[in-house]
């Protein structure tokens, strides 16, 4: 069985999030210039250091000849897994209902999931939740006049 880093695994993740980005961004209709390089120039960045990053992170473990301890119990992955479907689903919700109505029941559901073991009240989690998708949408759409999903169904 092949043993996998801990360095290996995060440089790995970095590297694909990296490529992802970059396709994503290339999907981008607006042409990058330098006289005006739009919507493509900040992801295309955060895509070149998530590469070359996750590179540098990978080949650190690579080198390493220290054996590691296990980084990640069963419980972990599975948590994990359920952030990435949770977060997944949001995308798709998102796009069709509306940032405003999607936002507060995904992060109440991720505050939940990452609240285990943790004091936090009912009560508590839904109070954060509506403010963080309000203070987000009143940053994105009233300082900075960009616009998030509004959804196709209404």
């Amino acid at each position: 069985m092949v043993n996998v880093k801990r360095d290996q695994m995060t440089g790995a993740v970095l590297m694909i999030a990296g490529l992802i980005v970059g396709i994503m961004a290339n999907q981008f209709r607006i042409p990058f210039t330098f006289a005006y390089p739009g919507p493509k120039m900040l992801p295309m960045i955060g895509a070149f250091g998530f590469v070359v990053c996750g590179f540098g992170i990978f080949m650190e473990g690579t080198l390493k000849k220290k054996e590691e301890k296990i980084f990640m119990i069963k419980e972990g992955w599975v948590r994990m897994g359920l952030c990435t479907l949770v977060m997944c689903a949001y995308v798709f919700v998102s796009s069709l209902i509306g940032y405003l109505l999607t936002t507060p029941f995904v992060t109440y559901a991720l505050v939940t999931l990452f609240a285990k073991g943790r004091n936090s009240t009912v009560k508590g989690r839904i109070i954060f939740s509506v403010l963080f998708a309000v203070v987000i949408y009143v940053i994105y759409v009233y300082v900075f006049g960009l616009s998030l999903p509004e959804g196709a169904l209404f």
